[in-house]
């Protein structure tokens, strides 16, 4: 996928949920939960191996931001934080996202193909 097709490479500022200087926070439009929200570097880029180092402070001060705004705004039990490098689990983005998925009591979250598939015990 180029940069001329990437979801995170044409965001518009209306969907931002914050941004800093190398990176944003969005809604994810396939949410596994309310306020479940990906963080991205502003530079296309496929690997967490591959941002800088002021990408990757950026991108945990706003992984950090948003846990914050989530813990205000939604009052979470919890929050499932992950991502995928590169193109695991046939993820549809080659650029970079961390996603924070709210938990929240008596409620499941149910994750789906983009966590691979669970190990049958």
């Amino acid at each position: 996928m180029s940069e001329l097709n990437c979801p995170y490479c044409s965001i518009d500022d209306y969907d931002l949920i914050a941004k800093n200087e190398f990176g944003a926070v969005l809604p994810e439009p396939k949410s596994l939960s309310k306020g479940h929200s990906v963080i991205v570097p502003l530079r296309h880029v496929s690997s967490f191996f591959e941002i800088t180092d002021k990408e990757r402070k950026s991108l945990m001060s706003l992984l950090e931001q948003a846990r914050n705004e989530l813990n205000i705004i939604h009052q979470p039990a919890g929050f499932h934080i992950g991502f995928n490098d590169g193109k695991a689990f046939g993820s549809a983005a080659e650029h970079l996202h961390i996603h924070i998925i709210p938990y929240y009591e008596n409620q499941d979250l149910a994750l789906d193909q983009r966590w691979g598939k669970a190990a049958q015990l």
